[in-house]
């Protein structure tokens, strides 16, 4: 379903400088499913991936997904985080012409099962905001169109720097972008085995 660069957000990761990278590739599953490999990086603590399973409600509602996260390296930093389904909702995309990749998607969580899952982090509920690019690492036009987008749904209230705050993803020049589809391994003493996405290195 393609890689996308993210440009900005409102999430449960810190902003930069502490975090810097983020991008995403979305790989199609069966019954119109998908997840998302999903990496960054942090100051201290290095590469840092996840894999999200991203399940649609229904046929009718097929922009909107249960979002719940399946592997992580490191562990997530917040207790439970496995047991936590996120309510996450395709808000606007920018279409190109005979093509079958978005130019940019924003995506807006908003509600978690059980509801009060994260109440102690964010009292009313948490709300997420998502804003991919296709092109990238950092594209100025993408981005204000889709703060624009978000502004006439009317959920400019989204991008305020309330809570964890949005923050936009500056994508400095030492970031690396490994692809999901090459193998990777894990090697210790002279032994190397083939490991999961995001783990390990390649040889």
């Amino acid at each position: 379903m393609g890689h996308y660069y993210e440009l900005a957000f409102r999430d449960l990761y810190l902003p930069p400088p502490q975090c810097d990278c983020q991008h995403t590739y979305k790989v199609p599953d069966e019954n119109g499913n998908y997840h998302e490999d999903f990496e960054f990086k942090c100051k201290n603590l290095g590469r840092m991936t996840s894999i999200l399973g991203e399940y649609a409600l229904s046929e009718n509602q097929p922009a909107v997904v249960n979002q719940s996260f399946v592997w992580s390296n490191p562990e997530p930093p917040i207790p439970a985080l496995y047991d936590i389904v996120f309510n996450t909702a395709t808000i606007a995309f920018k279409e190109v012409p005979g093509q079958t990749q978005y130019e940019w998607v924003i995506e807006m969580t908003c509600g978690t099962q059980p509801s009060d899952a994260l109440e102690a982090l964010f009292p009313g509920g948490f709300v997420g905001l998502n804003m991919y690019s296709r092109s990238g690492p950092t594209d100025s036009d993408n981005l204000a169109e889709m703060k624009a987008a978000v502004e006439e749904l009317g959920l400019g209230w989204a991008m305020g720097d309330w809570g964890w705050g949005f923050h936009e993803v500056p994508h400095t020049s030492d970031c690396e972008y490994s692809s999901p589809y090459e193998q990777e391994y894990s090697c210790a003493d002279g032994e190397c085995v083939k490991v999961q996405w995001g783990l390990g290195k390649e040889l």
